[in-house]
């Protein structure tokens, strides 16, 4: 054979058997698949991971962060990559893009409910027990409706006496909730015998709103505010101590779902020494919402606050570690609340109804991460369950003090002291006052108790009341003239605070007296 011809059969040999060996080695596989999703919320974990600009080539790359100062944010995410080892979710933190995470991160199939639930006894109520989930995971770590998760017991009747054990379960997550209905059919029943102080009519606040902070268009259309307020009343003034975001969550979330949308209506407040707290609300007639804590002593900027989605990724980090943002929980309307040393509470109520003999959700979160510890219901009726006295306003000044406002609707007011025993709530009459406050039969904004002074607050659009314990009607603060709602008040540190709306903008008093 010739020499050329040998060469060229070597050479075909040698390319077969590439091709040969090539085709027997499998292909690699991809090193990472990405997926899209709807707006999700994500249970943050307490353990430190890195946050990534990116993940190419099956790892993430480019560290930003770290999650550390993100333990108490919002937590959304719309997108993953599965790589080789692990998952990596695109994060919005407090509604603002930051990157990539492992999804170990995450609080995975978990439930956390309040270990026990108390009922007063009530023949007219029955509890939902799903109200005693703070967030259910699925196995990303992903928050999913409280209606999907499994309940051993859906709802218990109050009418009678016992205890119940409710078993909550979501594809390996468990959970479990001791309820009791307290025995005494008595709890909850007072007397409305005070003869009211005469009071006054002559206010007339408006009804609603007209006015907006001046860069607030509307909730989707705003830039932060770059000068404070002072109103001056009666011997009592006002200074803007801190604008509040609009929302903590993605614009995209606004009116859509309730798990994701933390924002961007404020309803009620309540403060603690240096922690203000806040009820936030996706719609005004949620029954559920989100409370978020700002610690005033480390957010000392009146405006800052507002510019979390700009400002620089060291001082995002700085605000978001002395902001505290709750899961989804039982807020009502959110204008029931109080903060004490440990806890922080809101009374569930619904405002669309006027007056009925059903039982109150008193509901006390954790300060640390505002998740629900405990649950009791109350009740207050005069003599017996035809004259009830629902609620739509109180304040909690401490673990086992609650101060209550009812109002007839015709010229009558009636303040309420509620004491705990145990797990009773008893409730007396401290004091009534005959008159609206109001001509123009305005409603409630805010109700809050001086302790130290012994003295109520009443807050209507535009106007602070000032009575005594006794419902004595001692002074009236106002017009502002600032035509927006006040949304909630408090006493703390021997001064007053109301929480305006659109923006939201907590204003402090000078000294009380």
């Amino acid at each position: 054979m010739k020499k050329s011809n040998l060469k060229l059969g070597f050479l075909a040999f040698a390319a077969l058997a590439l091709t040969s060996a090539y085709a027997a080695k499998p292909v690699e596989a991809a090193k990472q698949t990405s997926k899209s999703y709807s707006m999700m919320t994500k249970a943050p974990g307490t353990k430190s991971y890195g946050i990534y600009k990116r993940v190419s080539g099956g790892k993430a790359k480019g560290k930003i962060t770290t999650t550390s100062d993100f333990k108490t944010a919002h937590i959304e995410s719309n997108r993953s990559i599965k790589a080789k080892k692990y998952t990596y979710w695109y994060i919005y933190v407090n509604g603002r893009a930051v990157g990539w995470v492992n999804q170990n991160w995450f609080r995975r199939s978990t439930i956390k409910a309040a270990k026990s639930v108390s009922l007063v006894n009530n023949p007219h109520y029955s509890f939902n027990t799903r109200d005693a989930i703070s967030y259910a995971t699925n196995s990303q770590g992903t928050v999913v409706s409280n209606s999907k998760v499994q309940a051993s017991v859906s709802s218990i009747s109050s009418k009678t006496a016992g205890s119940h054990q409710v078993t909550f379960s979501y594809g390996k997550a468990r959970a479990t909730t001791y309820v009791t209905v307290r025995s005494d059919a008595w709890e909850g029943i007072s007397s409305a015998d005070l003869t009211p102080v005469h009071g006054t009519s002559a206010y007339k606040p408006p009804k609603g709103h007209y006015g907006k902070s001046t860069n607030y268009r509307s909730s989707l259309t705003n830039t932060p505010e770059t000068h404070g307020h002072s109103y001056y009343s009666n011997g009592m003034t006002f200074n803007t101590r801190l604008y509040q975001p609009v929302r903590l969550s993605l614009p995209s979330d606004e009116g859509r779902d309730i798990i994701n949308s933390v924002g961007h209506i404020n309803e009620g407040m309540a403060i603690y020494k240096n922690m203000f707290y806040t009820s936030l609300l996706r719609k005004d007639n949620d029954m559920q919402g989100h409370v978020v804590g700002y610690d005033l002593n480390k957010l000392k900027s009146r405006y800052n606050t507002q510019k979390l989605l700009t400002m620089s990724m060291n001082s995002f980090k700085y605000y978001s570690r002395h902001i505290v943002v709750s899961p989804l929980v039982p807020t009502g309307h959110g204008q029931a609340m109080g903060a004490t040393s440990k806890y922080v509470y809101t009374l569930v109520n619904n405002h669309k109804k006027p007056n009925w003999n059903q039982s109150e959700e008193l509901v006390q979160l954790n300060k640390k991460d505002l998740t629900i510890n405990k649950i009791w219901t109350i009740k207050l009726w005069n003599h017996s369950d035809s004259y009830p006295r629902y609620l739509h306003n109180a304040v909690i000044v401490s673990d086992d003090t609650m101060y209550g406002l009812f109002h007839n609707g015709k010229s009558h007011y009636e303040f309420w002291e509620f004491k705990r025993s145990g797990d009773s709530w008893n409730a007396t009459e401290v004091g009534a006052m005959n008159g609206n406050f109001v001509a123009n039969r305005a409603p409630v904004q805010a109700f809050t108790y001086d302790p130290v002074h012994r003295n109520f607050y009443v807050g209507f659009n535009d106007y602070m009341m000032k009575v005594s314990r006794r419902g004595k009607f001692l002074k009236a603060y106002g017009s502002f003239y600032s035509g927006r709602e006040i949304e909630g008040a408090g006493v703390a540190n021997n001064h007053l605070y109301i929480n305006f709306a659109q923006r939201a903008e907590l204003l402090e008093s000078n000294g009380l007296n």
